[in-house]
């Protein structure tokens, strides 16, 4: 079975290209999806994250408030680092855990999508990796679009992470969407048929 790491930018449009292989049929396992799940309450990362960052994160169901979560973290960098040395052991434990049932089960190929990829060492876990790829103009437009924040935030969160211009070089294939979508669409279909063949 091929392991392929998928990865990207803060807004890079890895979501999308992660949604058109599961509708080519291939089977992905998401880490953000993952560690939102490992999040809830009575799940394994619950009371440590709130251990750390205490309850002023929940909210009054006392549930992970994410947004405020989020801004707690990108804001302060010791807390992001903390935050990183708690959850990805965790998660990437979660992560093996899935890939060995997909490969028991026989799967040919699992996507791993991981924002973190080359950061946190994930791509070792990967036979082939794949880096979703915007100029930082059209990041910071697109993060500031979706997420509603200043270009000042917009761009804290993207110095968080490796840079895209490094990724792309690390990457096994690397998808541009610079442009339109149907343009990325058409890389990624190129993709399928080449692991299809």
């Amino acid at each position: 079975m091929k392991v392929i790491g998928l990865t990207g930018g803060i807004a890079s449009g890895k979501s999308t290209v992660a949604k058109w292989f599961i509708e080519s049929g291939f089977d992905v396992i998401d880490a953000d999806f993952v560690y939102k799940e490992l999040s809830k309450p009575k799940q394994v990362l619950y009371n440590k994250l709130i251990s750390e960052f205490s309850s002023v994160i929940l909210r009054e169901d006392d549930s992970i408030n994410w947004q405020l979560f989020s801004k707690m973290i990108f804001s302060d960098e010791a807390k992001r680092k903390r935050l990183n040395e708690i959850t990805h052991p965790i998660i990437k434990s979660e992560i093996i855990s899935r890939i060995n049932a997909f490969k028991e089960n026989g799967a040919p190929i699992v996507i791993i999508v991981v924002p973190l990829l080359f950061e946190s060492d994930f791509h070792q876990l990967c036979q082939e990796t794949v880096c979703v790829y915007t100029s930082l103009s059209i990041e910071l437009k697109r993060l500031m679009e979706r997420d509603h924040i200043s270009k000042e935030d917009a761009m804290r969160k993207i110095k968080s992470q490796m840079s895209l211009d490094r990724k792309k070089k690390l990457a096994t294939y690397v998808i541009d969407n610079d442009h339109d979508l149907s343009e990325t669409k058409k890389q990624v279909q190129a993709l399928i048929a080449k692991w299809k063949e």
